[in-house]
């Protein structure tokens, strides 16, 4: 196999096994049409009705049937209002966390229910490229509702800015619901005295925040059991326990409700089925819960602990390993740049520079292979009917003239495994959700749209430069390296299937590739130039 057709194999490899990436683990949902963004609102399941197993700390195996989807839809029937006791005025208390000079959340609680009302994520706007300015606010309906009317002597708004301040939400019975809010933290821990050991979350709080997305395929919860499993919310059918968890989710792509016990290492945790195009609904059996209800930032995340950053998928674990490194690179080597843009472009040329005497010895091998071509053909009309002769007198060819026939893989296998490793944290990295580079090019995490397609065409919503501009660089480079005018057509043929892919991938993923092809023609010509004096 000449080195050229190495190349090409090499080459439709890396494509299918990234097509089939985007395919099926990749996306984050498959529908073409932009959805309705109101939810319905699910009463959620009082826990009282919720028998659960005693001894959750030290249960490893979760007893069968602790709960009926019979309780479940029976309580759906029934409005939590119902329960509700004697109110006294309604009082909402305006909760504001900050971290680092910044607004992180603006919060309400009420006082009837002792619920969140609102929880809205100011950093972070609703549907990026919609251009309806809203912030993300997590109000599908009111979460952590006890049902009944408390009262509080906090003031109307507490500013969390420099220490940690709680909140008691109390009845006459001694009951006490008690929020404490931590700087610099999106979320909270619970504490509930006088109920029983059930928090829970309803179905609907998590709002659609990004558009062309299929809701029914959009949610799912996520739990860490002695590993970390997920389910789609359309495929929640029934009430299910998931065993003792560290934690349990409910998500989107990029936000989540997580919960975690605090009274012990580990709890018992539920799912509970969700309308179709709605954020499951969650549950965990404690008293004293921290809940994080924010950004699915991988760094805030490593913090949080309890292996909850694996809730940002960065792939497979060796694949995951190479994304956390391109990832620290990017946030903490180069923190100093602000565009993303140029972040993937400072990491397209650091990546190059580290791999730069591999590509050196590579490309002389090719250039060298390239320059031989006249002695193989030779070789080849001599001994074109003794293979075995031929393949002889081809190896010591090879050795005479210290080429490598298997050198030009050298660089794009090398390239495959970060390649992969980039395009799921641009995927998955919530700070590139709704990062601008330049002109156009307003969401790095999405593709780039030039020309809009309506409707779109082989499930490309829009036509993009900069995917051509990378095909074009993909064509220049292989016709630099081309060693057999037999492949010419797939020289051709490549570029155009690589430009159709890469239409379909986020506009930051391009942008690297594209970057890398332009310093790969760059290094290949320099060496080309260097070969050819070192033979004058």
């Amino acid at each position: 196999m000449s080195d050229q057709k190495r190349l090409l194999v090499a080459a439709v490899l890396m494509a299918a096994v990234l097509f089939i990436s985007w395919q099926f683990m990749g996306k984050t949902g498959s529908g073409t049409d932009s959805v309705n963004t109101q939810t319905t609102v699910t009463a959620q399941i009082p826990p009282e009705q919720i028998t659960v197993p005693e001894d959750s700390e030290v249960v490893k195996t979760p007893p069968v049937d602790t709960l009926s989807v019979k309780v479940y839809e029976d309580t759906l029937a029934t409005d939590v209002t119902e329960k509700t006791l004697d109110e006294p005025d309604e009082r909402v208390i305006t909760v504001i966390i900050r971290g680092n000079g910044e607004d992180l959340v603006y919060a309400e609680v009420t006082t009837h229910g002792g619920a969140i009302r609102s929880w809205e994520l100011p950093q972070f706007e609703d549907m990026p490229g919609a251009g309806e300015g809203r912030s993300i606010n997590f109000n599908g309906s009111n979460w952590l509702d006890r049902g009944i009317a408390f009262a509080t002597d906090s003031q109307d708004t507490l500013i969390i800015d420099e220490q940690p301040q709680t909140l008691i939400l109390f009845t006459d019975d001694e009951r006490e619901v008690r929020y404490t809010f931590t700087p610099d933290h999106y979320g909270f821990s619970v504490e509930s005295v006088g109920f029983d050991e059930m928090v829970s979350i309803p179905a609907g709080v998590l709002p659609v925040s990004e558009q062309n997305v299929n809701a029914s395929r959009y949610f799912k919860a996520q739990w860490n059991a002695e590993k970390v499993k997920d389910r789609k919310s359309d495929d929640i059918n029934e009430v299910e326990q998931v065993g003792n968890v560290r934690w349990i989710a409910a998500r989107s792509h990029y936000f989540a409700i997580i919960l975690i016990p605090e009274s012990f290492e580990r709890a018992y945790g539920y799912i509970l089925p969700s309308g179709p195009e709605e954020s499951p609904s969650i549950g965990i059996q404690d008293t004293r819960v921290k809940v994080f209800a924010g950004p699915l930032d991988y760094g805030r995340l490593r913090r949080l602990g309890g292996d909850t950053s694996r809730l940002v998928d960065f792939g497979w674990p060796f694949i995951r390993e190479i994304g956390r490194l391109l990832f620290w690179f990017c946030t903490t080597v180069i923190s100093f740049v602000s565009n993303w843009g140029i972040k993937i472009i400072v990491l397209a040329l650091a990546l190059k520079l580290v791999l730069l005497p591999l590509t050196n010895k590579s490309f002389k091998s090719m250039a060298k292979l390239k320059q031989v071509q006249p002695k193989m053909k030779a070789l080849q009309e001599k001994f074109k009917n003794d293979p075995k002769a031929l393949q002889t007198a081809m190896q010591k060819l090879y050795r005479e003239e210290g080429v490598n026939p298997l050198g030009g893989c050298l660089p794009m296998l090398m390239q495959m495994p970060v390649f992969f490793a980039l395009y799921r944290v641009l995927a998955n990295s919530v700070q590139l959700r709704g990062a601008p580079f330049m002109m156009w090019i307003q969401d790095l995490s999405h593709p780039e749209i030039l020309i809009k397609l309506q409707p779109p065409i082989l499930g490309l919503h829009g036509l993009g430069l900069l995917a051509v501009l990378m095909g074009l660089a993909m064509f220049f480079q292989q016709k630099m390296t081309m060693t057999d005018q037999k492949q010419k057509g797939m020289m051709y043929m490549m570029p155009i299937f690589m430009t159709f892919l890469f239409m379909r991938f986020p506009a930051g993923l391009t942008l690297y590739w594209f970057t890398n092809n332009l310093l790969t023609i760059a290094q290949q010509e320099m060496i080309k130039r260097k070969l050819e004096k070192e033979e004058a």
